[in-house]
């Protein structure tokens, strides 16, 4: 399993379509993905847990990973929410 945190740069956090993408980006890995947002650990394969999670710019997440492609997946997530 692999972590780190991230400052959401999205100008609309990880709602509707940047929400959709990333569940998309997501399922394209074999590893288990979860964003970790204070105490909600949300399955970033399950696009209506991303929705209602109410993740917005600025805030702080952590990505967790763990599986056979878990550094290929964190570093591309990473991207896809720091950019």
């Amino acid at each position: 399993m692999t972590s780190k945190k991230v400052i959401v740069r999205k100008e609309s956090g990880l709602h509707a379509r940047p929400g959709s993408d990333l569940v998309n980006l997501a399922m394209t890995f074999k590893s288990d993905i979860y964003l970790i947002k204070g105490d909600k650990r949300i399955n970033a394969k399950e696009v209506l847990e991303i929705l209602s999670a109410d993740i917005n710019f600025n805030d702080e997440i952590t990505i967790e990973v763990n599986g056979e492609d878990e550094k290929e997946a964190l570093k591309t997530l990473e991207e896809y929410i720091t950019k």
